[in-house]
Order: C-alpha cells, then structure tokens, then sequence
C-alpha cells in the first residue's frame, strides 16, 4: 500500500504546481470544459448508478473527452461505436443501446465502483490506469492523457495499443488540465 501511496502523492504534487503551457491549450481547455458542462445531466445520469462519491460526473466527462472527444455515439472503454460489439481492448463488449448503459459498463469494467480515496492524485491514478500505466512502468515518463498541456508533458506516446513511439506528441489536452478546471469553476 505504500507504493500506490507514494503513487497518489506524486500525481497531487503534479497537479498542485501544473501550470498551462500555452493561450492555446487554455482555449481549448475552456471550449472542452463548456462542453462538458452542458451534457453534465448525461454524465450525472451515470455517475448516481455507482453509489461511489468519488465517482463525480466529472471524472465520467473527462473520461468521455479523452476515449470519445464527447461523441455520446462511443462506448467510453474505449470509443468504438456503440452499435457494434467492440474490436480492441476491451474487446467483446456491446452493443450499447445508449451511451449511459455502455458507460456504465466500461466503468465498472475499469473498477470505478472500487475507488475509496477521493483525493486528487488517487483520482488521477484511477485515470492514468483507465489508459495504462506503460509509460511511467516501461519509460520512465509522465503521462500525456493526464498531462498533455502542461509542462509535465513534452514529447513521446502510444500511438496505438502496445506501440510506443518517442516522437510523437499528444494532440488531446491531458486530465488533469480537464479536471482542474471542471473543479476550479
């Protein structure tokens, strides 16, 4: 338990000294946030069927940014369509008959219902997990789906399941960016 400890401060330290990168990402950060904010009954729908308060409708919208860019057409495990019975991991889930249920679905397959620690970096180590943890385990890295727009990302990510590629650099805006303004406003 230490080490998931150790874990969890790492990111809320991460977190408390983040700072923006650039007007752009703030921009952005901004247009996605009101996004979210107005589908939060969507979100809200979901995260009430865990009877978890740590699971807010915030972590289901940041969720639904970085797997789906907010198409409530995509199962949230992963951004496949909802209409068809996913291909890549996880594979074999659905069809959906609405985003709610595949959600609801994706997020008990991650372990949303298990969460006990609502602080902000375990709540990041929950996130960084509904990706993987490749890139801190196999290259000593910060993550780009939490930190993609700030300074505790620069370069480097998986293009696709399993495939590294130390040149590549995250388009999205990370979680953490996300969160911290869901949370702030």
């Amino acid at each position: 338990m230490e080490d998931l400890q150790t874990e969890y401060q790492k990111r809320q330290h991460l977190y408390d000294t983040m700072i923006v990168t650039s007007s752009n990402v703030v921009a952005a950060v901004k247009r996605k946030t009101d996004l979210m904010k107005s589908n939060q009954d969507r979100y809200k729908a979901v995260s009430h069927t865990f009877p978890n308060p740590c699971l807010t409708w915030e972590i289901v919208a940041v969720i639904h940014e970085m797997e789906c860019s907010q198409n409530f057409n995509k199962y949230l495990g992963n951004g496949q369509s909802l209409d068809k019975v996913t291909t890549i991991a996880p594979a074999g889930r659905g069809p959906f008959s609405s985003f709610e249920d595949g959600a609801i679905d994706a997020l008990r397959l991650q372990g949303a219902d298990k969460i006990t620690d609502c602080s902000i970096g375990s709540l990041l180590y929950f996130l960084e997990g509904y990706n993987g943890y490749g890139y801190e385990k196999y290259h000593n890295m910060n993550s780009p789906y939490l930190w993609a727009g700030s300074q505790w990302y620069t370069i480097g990510k998986y293009t696709s399941d399993g495939k590294f590629d130390p040149d590549s650099v995250s388009q999205q805006i990370g979680v953490a960016l996300l969160l911290k303004s869901l949370f702030t406003t």
